[in-house]
């Protein structure tokens, strides 16, 4: 299965404003649409009818004259998420005008939405929490923002909300802000409140500027890297950090050898992993997967059936297994095989997908405007109980004071297990 950020159409991968297409044009997507989609998903009426997706189709076609390609785009991804289907998407990121991106970087803690890069000009904005958008309460905005994704749960919203708030064409496209700019209210760590006018700039890596952290946590010390792994001798903790369920090995087996080539193996990782178990003293072991979006299961699978066959770690109160917002589609059924095979217990946030879920991801374009639609091919049931998210066996959230002092409060919390 494909991985959050891909499914999900973020937007931080994008290319451009996308080429016009005809008007006349659109009325030919759409009838594809309303054929391909419904015949090539495996269940996509498993929540609303045929009826529903159809009357949704023509009320977009008599609106086409009136509206541009992103309107049509965005209206049919709305469409498509009211389905059920997470998985499911239009690729509507392909009209995002890169020239109308506020240049922040923002994540959603448990104390609300803060910004923690921005470029030098608006530096004075870090560390700061956005409350209102040009007037219109931070609540407000989120919920109009929320139908263009499949209300799973609240874990994913606000996984995905922070890169959708950045975009001004889905702000404009929503009513929230108009040509006459973006006006911020924002709440120092003081608890005061200002108000700041911003304009779309380009934020990369070369040009952002950072907010200056006490210390950096050691779970997010390595958040890109697919798996990684510490023994914390003082705490005889042994760390595992599981962020994406590919590796060289998955890809050689799905016939991608070139791309296998620049994969970090999962073999080696096991075999670390395995030997630090029978060399060290090890009170606890943490499986973290609160950064992982998804991938292929299989690998996780294997490994956990191997821990679970490991006495000195499968035991109650040794095993933690940590889940969050981004915990998604694969990764979630590798929770599950925590569940089902070991006596772990879970930590961290409730998921952003769910443990009953459509997935194995497939896709196709439509003829004229080249948008790419996502459809699942495949239904996985992994409990007998219909549950929107995975929910750990003690909920523990992240505080920005928490981010800026350097304290993961997960890790903290099973240290004193």
């Amino acid at each position: 299965m494909k991985n959050l950020i891909l499914i999900l159409g973020l937007l931080i991968t994008i290319s451009g404003s996308g080429q016009e297409v005809k008007k006349g044009n659109w009325n030919v997507d759409l009838d594809f649409l309303k054929v391909e989609l419904p015949k090539k998903h495996k269940d996509f009426y498993s929540v609303k009818s045929e009826k529903d997706f159809q009357l949704g189709i023509d009320k977009i076609s008599v609106q086409i004259d009136e509206l541009t390609n992103f309107d049509i785009a965005v209206k049919l991804q709305q469409l498509v998420a009211g389905f059920g289907d997470s998985h499911t998407r239009i690729s509507w990121n392909k009209y995002l005008d890169r020239e109308k991106m506020l240049p922040l970087h923002l994540y959603w803690f448990n104390d609300g939405i803060f910004i923690l890069h921005t470029t030098k000009k608006n530096q004075k904005l870090l560390g700061q929490k956005i409350t209102m958008i040009n007037d219109k309460p931070i609540k407000s905005v989120v919920d109009s923002l929320s139908t263009l994704i499949t209300l799973d749960n609240d874990a994913l919203v606000k996984s995905v909300m922070p890169h959708f708030l950045i975009s001004t064409q889905l702000l404009e496209y929503f009513g929230i802000v108009n040509n006459e700019g973006v006006k911020l209210k924002l709440e120092n760590q003081q608890g005061e409140s200002w108000v700041y006018n911003i304009q779309p700039a380009h934020l990369d890596r070369k040009n952002r500027v950072t907010f200056q952290f006490d210390s950096l946590a050691l779970c997010h010390r390595n958040e890109r890297a697919y798996f990684w792994d510490e023994y914390v001798a003082k705490d005889r903790i042994y760390y595992l950090q599981y962020n994406k369920c590919r590796s060289q090995e998955i890809a050689r087996k799905q016939g991608h050898r070139q791309t296998a080539k620049k994969l970090p193996s999962f073999s080696k990782f096991k075999n670390r992993v395995l030997k630090t178990i029978k060399d060290k003293p090890i009170d606890k072991l943490i499986f973290d997967m609160r950064f992982n979006g998804g991938g292929s299961s299989v690998q996780g699978t294997e490994f956990i059936e191997k821990l679970s066959q490991m006495k000195e770690i499968n035991q109650k109160g040794k095993l933690f297994v940590v889940v969050g917002r981004k915990t998604f589609s694969s990764a979630i059924l590798n929770a599950m095989d925590f569940e089902k095979m070991t006596d772990a217990i879970f930590v961290g946030e409730e998921t952003g997908g769910k443990p009953n879920h459509f997935g194995e991801v497939r896709s196709f374009k439509l003829p004229n405007s080249g948008l790419e639609v996502n459809y699942s091919t495949k239904y996985f049931k992994k409990s007998d109980k219909y549950i929107n998210t995975f929910a750990p066996d003690y909920i523990i959230k992240e505080s920005f004071i928490d981010l800026k002092k350097g304290i993961d409060p997960v890790y903290n919390w099973i240290k004193k297990q």
